[in-house]
């Protein structure tokens, strides 16, 4: 009906009637507006065109933020918040999705949340209100490996049926707990995976393995960044779950191999990190077996518990979070190839892990037949509403166990030792002992730092120490970090079949080379709560004719990369010397006032925190120029993990340097365009041959073949320095003759790794399965300059060398570099047949023809936490 129908124009007693009509429409109108100006909720194949999850279709990046912008337009259940940029620029999203009535209140319940999660000083009456208040914080993340892609095509699903159905149950999930879904955790990699396979889809390649990191500096090693956060992602989730919302609940949606289970859950395996909280565990696991119980009455075969994943290690979403009082889940679903189906018979299904039987884990095994990507978007999602479900219904107790977690945590560092750890700030390299302390402070931890001086042990600490006391909520999380640890072999395993799921030590401090002090006695100390640490500037004292920064700090080499970048002239010192206030290691800087005056310098300083002493002389050492170089690093077409990392380090210490690929270094003449090569971590397989013809497309096949070797043998024969790190070790010994051999069995060796490593036949078994190790450093070489006469480093069944006797004439001259000791270098973790490491090299430097050969035995990056062995890496680039 039109207005102009019902407007009365010709009858004034009408017109009084529809007028009241007509205001009680318009005021009808105002109340419902809001959902009738809303546009329809539409579900993602609607959007996408497709199904999430069907066979052959993958949405990227665009598609999948595309879809939640529009649920954030159309739903009040849904807003989307950008939390920053990738590494490559893209949008970083996050999904909070609640009732439309709690929506104005987020702050409030956030709030609710920090406080519950820091119960001290909070009464009885306080708590009991805040738990009946508040809602259940739940983060749910995606897709962190992107090739495990299913979680992201499930994300826009979920959103859509909590956005909108109207059923009593998911009203209640709802009303009671606000969601923080992470639609994926690796953006990029999401965008890099889904090109690659439209790329090849159809093609004999359609299953080939990416030739490239599905993250551009870490790989499948993003998810082993989640306290040391150095990259922009982890960085921008870790500040959501630790500093902003604190989740009660952090579930990690991932998959894995195709012929094992169809889908792994929680109980975690042995061995159980005894720094979390048994009850915390006791929880989770009711949870999940709630989740099992959903899947099993849905039809959903071959879920596994207790197997594959242990609950040790430290460095990963799902293990994180159970150090901050939060229920950490991972689930881990059979993989397929991408979108591509996959077709198993019964006995292509196996379990791996420490040689569990899939029938004691799985009591419902998968039959077999096609595995699609629809069934993996089907089990996560259901999964995902089993968590939503449980905890919407119990939600007071699990706000008051969350709570009672924190106070657990509190309790112990009141009453059990150890009850703070102290970082002087007399360190070697206090920029390194400050990131430490970032490190702690970005995973929500407290530190402290003495007002006055104070005494513990009998000993006397200055103002300015830091302090981390272990009464705090996130005690369970500095403790594991900061202490040095005993892996537990379970009973029964053989070592030579059983590994820990990734490492079986982390202790940041002995990797980064600070100083920290356990305390294990009660103390009283003057503290304040010390606020995000920043490094400060460089300080620059002394009126002498010669600046001097001393080698031990990292942040040195930063400043002379500056100053070649600059071409600023300047030297290094080729032995130790006294001068000033203070004695300087060989390899420290020398800068010429004359030649670079005080404002200069103090530009090229700035943010660098190092200590400069301008002194009147540096004899009785000599003094040598830095030289400019030229670098580049290997970058197979096989992903390297330790490739990227290398990358990402390089670029924090603002090192020049470009990539080359196999073409570059079978086209020889290395010499003209680099001084300085390095090898990451590779099989000499790998390097030599690179992937199958017929396995990629043909151009990322090979590897550097004989055209290679002979270009790298004159590279160095040339001049030019080759720095083979930890496994490329054997391929340089193998392929350049040198005269020493790596006695290290290999973890795992196939016919074709034996017949390019050799025989392993004549080496040890150590087991080092990821433990931090000590040795002996000779400071007086260049390639182990700012060394005090020990180091420790990282070992996952590293090579060691020794000496062999040649025929015939020798070469090249072998510098021992660091060593193993005469006694147990084991510092953290675990060693077994340590005894066969004693006086054997772990690093040496090979001068053959002009050039030279430096083998790395070890894992001189170890995703960026070993800050201790940087130099071992920079040394030989920087001095020359």
């Amino acid at each position: 009906m039109r207005l102009s129908q019902v407007s009365g124009r010709n009858n004034p007693s009408r017109f009084a009637g529809n007028s009241v009509l007509l205001i009680s429409f318009c005021l009808a109108l105002v109340l419902i507006a809001p959902g009738l100006l809303r546009a329809e909720i539409i579900p993602p194949e609607k959007h996408l065109g497709f199904q999430p999850g069907q066979d052959f279709k993958l949405a990227n990046w665009r598609q999948i933020t595309g879809y939640f912008r529009l649920l954030d337009e159309t739903s009040d259940r849904v807003k989307v918040v950008e939390l920053g940029q990738t590494t490559l620029g893209r949008p970083l999203l996050l999904a909070i999705i609640t009732a439309e009535k709690n929506m104005p209140e987020l702050e409030k319940y956030r709030k609710i949340q920090e406080r519950l999660h820091d119960p001290r000083g909070l009464s009885p009456e306080e708590k009991a209100r805040l738990i009946k208040e508040g809602k259940a914080i739940v983060y749910i993340s995606c897709s962190i490996h992107s090739t495990e892609i299913a979680a992201s095509q499930m994300s826009m699903e979920l959103a859509y049926r909590l956005a909108s159905d109207n059923s009593p149950e998911i009203k209640n999930i709802l009303n009671q707990v606000i969601l923080l879904l992470v639609p994926s955790a690796n953006p990029d990699g999401i965008d890099l995976v889904t090109d690659w396979y439209y790329r090849n889809l159809g093609t004999p390649f359609e299953a080939s393995p990416m030739p490239w990191l599905y993250h551009y500096y870490t790989g499948h090693d993003n998810n082993r960044d989640w306290f040391m956060l150095t990259q922009k992602e982890t960085r921008l989730m870790a500040r959501v779950l630790y500093r902003e919302w604190f989740p009660l609940l952090v579930y990690d949606v991932h998959q894995m191999g195709s012929n094992g289970p169809r889908l792994f859950l929680p109980p975690y395996q042995d061995p159980i990190n005894p720094n979390l909280d048994p009850l915390l565990l006791r929880e989770l696991y009711q949870l999940t077996g709630e989740a099992v119980i959903s899947l099993t009455r849905t039809g959903k075969t071959g879920v596994a518990t207790n197997t594959i994943f242990d609950g040790w290690y430290n460095t990963a979403n799902r293990a994180a979070p159970l150090r901050h009082n939060a229920l950490g889940v991972l689930s881990e679903a059979a993989s397929v190839n991408l979108a591509s189906p996959i077709f198993l018979r019964p006995s292509d299904i196996r379990v791996s892990g420490a040689g569990n039987n899939l029938q004691s884990t799985n009591l419902e095994p998968w039959p077999g037949g096609w595995w699609r990507l629809r069934d993996i978007v089907e089990y996560e999602q259901i999964v995902a509403l089993s968590f939503l479900k449980t905890i919407s219904e119990k939600k007071e107790r699990y706000l008051e166990n969350y709570c009672l977690f924190a106070q657990r945590q509190v309790n112990k560092g009141q009453n059990e030792p150890p009850y703070a750890y102290l970082i002087p700030e007399d360190q070697n390299d206090l920029p390194t002992a400050l990131k430490l302390v970032e490190v702690i402070q970005q995973n929500g931890a407290e530190v402290h730092q003495a007002v006055k001086a104070f005494k513990v042990g009998g000993l006397e600490y200055p103002p300015g120490t830091y302090v981390v006391l272990l009464a705090q909520p996130f005690r369970a999380f500095v403790k594991d970090l900061l202490e040095s640890k005993a892996y537990p072999l379970p009973p029964g395993r053989d070592p030579a079949q059983y590994l820990p799921y990734d490492e079986a030590s982390w202790t940041l401090p002995l990797q980064m080379g600070v100083r920290a002090i356990e305390v294990k006695e009660k103390f009283e100390a003057n503290l304040k709560l010390l606020p995000p640490v920043k490094l400060p500037d460089s300080r620059i004292a002394g009126r002498g004719q010669y600046f001097i920064v001393d080698s031990s700090s990292n942040h040195s080499v930063i400043l002379a990369n500056r100053l070649l970048k600059n071409r600023l002239p300047a030297s290094f010192l080729d032995r130790q010397i006294t001068a000033g206030h203070k004695t300087y290691r060989a390899g420290s800087l020398v800068i010429d006032r004359s030649r670079v005056d005080l404002a200069r310098l103090n530009s090229l300083a700035r943010g660098l925190g190092l200590e400069i002493e301008a002194v009147d002389s540096v004899k009785p050492a000599r003094i040598q120029p830095l030289k400019e170089y030229r670098l580049a690093i290997y970058q197979p077409w096989t992903a390297s993990t330790d490739e990227g990392w290398t990358r990402w380090v390089l670029e924090q210490f603002e090192f020049d340097f470009r990539v080359v690929h196999n073409a570059e270094i079978r086209a020889g003449q290395l010499e003209r365009n680099y001084t300085h090569l390095i090898l990451p971590s590779l099989a000499a397989r790998t390097i030599l041959e690179g992937r199958r013809q017929g396995e990629v497309p043909p151009e990322y096949a090979g590897g550097i073949g004989t055209e290679g070797l002979s270009a790298l043998n004159s590279f160095v024969q040339n001049g030019g320095v080759l720095v083979a790190v930890e496994n490329s070790a054997d391929f340089a010994i193998q392929y350049f003759g040198l005269p020493l051999k790596n006695i290290i069995e290999p973890r795992r060796q196939s016919r074709s790794e034996s017949e390019a490593t050799g025989p392993s036949s004549d080496r040890v078994r150590v087991y080092s399965p990821g433990s931090i190790l000590k040795v002996v450093v000779d400071g007086s070489r260049p390639e182990a300059y700012g060394y005090d006469r020990e180091a420790a480093i990282f070992s996952y069944f590293s090579p060691v060398f020794e000496l062999t006797k040649t025929e015939g004439p020798v070469t090249a001259r072998v510098q021992n570099l660091a060593w193993y000791p005469a006694y147990n270098p084991l510092l953290s973790g675990i060693l077994l047949n340590g005894e066969k490491l004693q006086h054997k090299s772990a690093a040496v430097a090979c001068e053959l023809g002009k050039g030279k050969v430096v083998l790395l035995g070890f894992d001189v990056i170890h995703r960026a936490q070993a800050h201790g062995s940087f130099k071992f890496l920079f040394n030989p680039i920087i001095y020359r």
